[in-house]
C-alpha cells in the first residue's frame, strides 16, 4: 500500500439541524492522524439550530450557509464547489470517526489508480461494510475497534456499490463522473447512482476494511419527521425512472427484483454502450451458472476478478463454478487463493462450502461432502439444513449412532426434513415405532413434500412385506 502521510483532504458534511450530532463529529475529525491539510466544510443546509455557530470550533471548519434545505446531495455539491483539497470525503453528520480514519480510507483508495472511491466499515450501514458492534458512540469503544481492525489481514473489498454514509475520493474522479444527483432529495438511492455511474466508468469501489465509522443512523430523517419507507420507496421509484432508458440500468434493477436472466440479457446488451462496466460480468456468470453451463461461469467470473480482484463473492463463484466444470484441482487452488486474499464473510464462505458439501455428496463423495459440512458448520454452528445434510453422509457412511444425533439437532433447529432422515436411522436400527413417528411426523410438517412421501410409503410397504 502506498505512503499515506501528508493528506490533503477535504470533508464535505451536508447537515439540517442536529448541531450536538454534528458536534461530535466534527470533533472526531479534528483529531485525525497522518492529514498534512484539513478542510472541513459544513454545509448548513438552513438550520434552525445552533449549527451555524459551529465554525467556531476550529479553523479548519468553514460552514456554508444556505438558504434553503438543499437536502443530502444538493449540499454535498454545493461542499464539493468549495472544496480546495485534492481528496474529498463525503460524510454524514451523524457520525464518529476513528483517528485513523482518513488514514485508512487513503491507503485504500490509493492503492490501485483504478479504484475510484472508498468507505469504511461500520456499525450501521448498507451490505458488507456492516460490522455488528454496539457501543461505538464511545471515543474509547472506537479506539479499541480501530485496533484490532489493524490485526486482520484484509485491507481492501471489491463491491459493486458504497453507501454513501462516508466515500472518499480523488477530485479528477468527482471531475469526470460529475455531481452528485439532486432529484434524490432529502437522501437515499443518490449513493446508488453515482456508483453506478462510477462502474460504468470501470472504477473499482472498495470497502477499507481497517477504517471504521461509527454512525447513528437516519438522524436527519427522524428530525424531518420523514418516514423512512415512504421515502425509499419514492426514491426507488425516482432511480427506476432514471435508469430504466440505460441497458446497465435495467440489469441492475431486474437483479433488485431478483431476476437474474432479465439482468443477464440487459448486461449483455450493456456491453456495447458501457465496454469497462465490470459487473455486466457478475449477473453473466450468476445467469450462466443458473443454467448449469459451468465453464461459461467460470469465464465470466475470472473476467469480474480481473478488473476487481478482490471481489469476495466473485473469488467463491469462480471457485463452485470449477468444481461444478468438473476442475476438482482448480476448485480448490481457487478456494484456497480467496480464504487467503478476499475478506470472506462467515456466512457468505459458509454457504459456498455448503454448495461444495452438497455438490459432493450428490456425486456419492460421501467423506468430502462431511468434511465441507463440518468446515462450514465451524462459522455457522446452528445452521440447521448443514447439519441436516452432515447427517445424511454420515447415514450413507453407515455411522448410524452420528446421523441420528445429527437428525435430532438439525429437528431441534427446526429442519422438517430431518425426521424422515432419523426414520431412516431408527428404521435401520429396528425401532419400527420410533420409525413410523418421525416419517409420519416428517409428512405432517411437509404434506407436498416428495422426499417425506416416499420415505414414508416404502417404510409402510416394508412393514407390508414383513406382514
Amino acid at each position: 500500500m502506498s505512503e499515506t502521510s501528508g493528506i490533503r483532504c477535504s470533508v464535505v458534511i451536508p447537515c439540517h439541524n442536529g448541531a450536538d450530532l454534528t458536534a461530535a463529529c466534527l470533533q472526531s475529525l479534528l483529531t485525525q492522524h497522518g492529514v498534512a491539510a484539513l478542510e472541513i466544510l459544513l454545509v448548513d443546509n438552513a438550520s434552525s439550530d445552533r449549527t451555524a455557530d459551529l465554525g467556531a470550533l476550529d479553523p479548519r471548519i468553514r460552514v456554508l450557509r444556505q438558504p434553503r434545505n438543499l437536502g443530502f446531495a444538493g449540499g454535498v455539491n454545493a461542499g464539493l464547489r468549495a472544496a480546495q483539497e485534492p481528496l474529498v470525503v463525503v460524510l454524514n453528520n451523524d457520525t464518529q470517526a476513528t483517528e485513523n480514519l482518513l488514514v485508512e480510507l487513503h491507503r485504500a483508495l490509493v492503492s490501485s489508480p483504478d479504484i475510484g472511491a472508498s468507505a469504511p466499515i461500520s456499525n450501521f450501514v448498507k451490505g458488507p461494510a456492516q460490522l455488528p458492534i454496539a457501543g461505538t458512540a464511545d471515543a474509547e469503544a472506537r479506539t479499541t475497534v480501530a485496533a484490532a481492525l489493524q490485526d486482520q489481514p484484509f485491507e481492501v473489498q471489491d463491491v459493486d456499490t458504497l453507501a454513501g454514509l462516508c466515500l472518499m475520493l480523488r477530485r479528477e474522479t468527482l471531475d469526470e463522473v460529475g455531481e452528485f444527483d439532486e432529484r434524490f432529495g432529502n437522501g437515499n438511492f443518490e449513493d446508488d447512482d453515482f456508483c453506478l455511474r462510477l462502474r460504468l466508468r470501470g472504477y473499482r469501489l472498495v470497502i477499507a476494511r481497517r477504517a471504521f465509522l461509527h454512525h447513528e443512523g437516519h438522524a436527519t430523517f427522524r428530525s424531518l419527521g420523514l418516514d423512512l419507507p415512504t421515502e425509499l420507496r419514492e426514491r426507488l421509484a425516482q432511480f427506476e425512472t432514471k435508469w430504466s432508458a440505460d441497458p446497465a440500468g435495467r440489469a441492475v434493477l431486474a437483479d433488485r427484483r431478483g431476476d437474474r436472466a432479465l439482468a443477464a440479457a440487459e448486461a449483455a446488451t450493456a456491453r456495447a454502450q458501457w465496454p469497462s462496466w465490470p459487473d455486466a460480468a457478475w449477473y453473466l456468470g450468476r445467469a450462466h451458472t443458473e443454467r448449469g453451463e459451468h465453464d461459461a461461469a467460470a469465464d465470466q467470473f475470472a473476467a469480474l476478478l480481473a478488473k476487481n480482484p478482490y471481489h469476495s463473492e466473485a473469488a467463491l463463484e469462480l471457485a463452485l463454478s470449477r468444481l461444478l466444470g468438473g476442475d476438482e484441482a482448480g476448485a480448490r487452488d481457487q478456494l484456497r487463493w480467496a480464504m487467503a486474499n478476499c475478506y470472506l464473510p462467515p456466512a457468505t464462505l459458509g454457504d459456498a462450502l455448503r454448495r461444495i458439501a452438497r455438490h459432493f455428496f450428490d456425486a456419492g463423495a460421501f467423506d468430502a461432502a462431511a468434511d465441507s459440512c463440518r468446515d462450514a458448520l465451524e462459522l455457522s454452528p446452528d445452521n440447521g439444513e448443514l447439519i441436516n445434510l452432515l447427517g445424511s453422509c454420515q447415514l450413507e457412511l453407515g455411522e448410524l449412532a452420528a446421523a441420528a444425533a445429527s437428525f435430532r439437532r438439525a429437528i431441534d433447529l427446526d429442519q422438517p426434513l430431518a425426521h424422515t432422515n432419523l426414520g431412516i436411522c431408527e428404521f435401520k436400527n429396528g425401532n419400527l415405532t420410533q420409525a413410523a413417528e418421525h416419517f409420519e411426523r416428517a409428512c405432517v410438517l411437509l404434506p407436498k413434500d416428495p422426499v417425506a412421501r416416499t420415505n414414508l410409503a416404502a417404510f409402510q410397504q416394508q412393514l407390508a412385506l414383513r406382514g
